[in-house]
């Protein structure tokens, strides 16, 4: 009621017009940037909104190359697998009959391959990967055999020699594979190919590797030849056991 009657006085007396003038500088421009302030803010949501469906979307994106690289993965290792036994079937130096063709496990703690049922695996025969000597098995359980590499401290001894008949003997310091054992007054060259010599389980004439380095101490009777491998057992995805 007040507030009323003051306004018909500031009418009568012809001051209302200045008074609503001013109030309307005043309050246009915090109408002004109320509205402005608005505007940004839904634009800002907007923008936001537009980021979370932009990040899902490269997330799904990045979820979607995961799965590819995991299925070109699982291909590739087929090739690699299929390319292992089709050159395993192009040999023609052993029957299929006396080869038991199976893949290393990798998630146990010491060297070991899968077996079928009877497969006839014992300790003491030859384990290859692409036809060069890896190993020899240990032990042979629950369709498990484990297997000792060729450059472990405690694998087996096997028999080898060099193309001109230098014999010597295969065992492992832990990081390499060494042909031990030469008598110094044998030649040895760098480069020379060492095959097994045979003994029971492991027949003559497979394929060990090639002699990269040889020492030899002066007050020693014998010497020891380092045996360079281009293949290894935890890189291959198919193995065979020769019975």
């Amino acid at each position: 009621m007040v507030v009323l009657l003051m306004l018909v006085f500031f009418e009568i007396v012809g001051i209302n017009q200045p008074i609503v003038q001013v109030g309307q500088s005043v309050i246009n421009p915090i109408l002004q940037f109320n509205v402005g302030l608005v505007s940004r803010m839904y634009q800002f949501t907007q923008n936001v909104r537009s980021w979370q469906n932009t990040a899902r979307r490269v997330q799904d994106l990045e979820l979607k190359l995961a799965q590819t690289s995991a299925q070109l993965g699982k291909i590739e290792q087929l090739e690699k697998e299929n390319q292992e036994l089709r050159a395993l079937l192009n040999s023609s130096d052993r029957s299929l009959d006396r080869v038991v063709l199976t893949s290393p496990i990798l998630s146990l703690a010491q060297p070991a391959v899968g077996l079928p049922l009877e497969s006839g695996v014992r300790p003491g025969l030859a384990v290859m990967a692409e036809n060069t000597l890896v190993g020899v098995v240990t032990q042979a359980r629950n369709n498990v055999a484990y297997v000792g590499l060729l450059w472990q401290k405690d694998s087996p001894y096997v028999l080898a020699q060099t193309p001109t008949g230098v014999q010597g003997l295969l065992m492992g310091d832990g990081r390499r594979v060494l042909l031990t054992e030469v008598p110094v007054e044998e030649e040895l060259e760098i480069g020379q190919r060492v095959v097994t010599s045979g003994q029971e389980g492991i027949s003559a004439g497979l394929y060990v590797g090639e002699i990269r380095s040889i020492r030899s101490g002066a007050s020693s009777a014998a010497k020891t030849a380092v045996i360079e491998q281009y293949v290894t057992f935890h890189e291959s995805s198919l193995v065979e056991i020769r019975l």
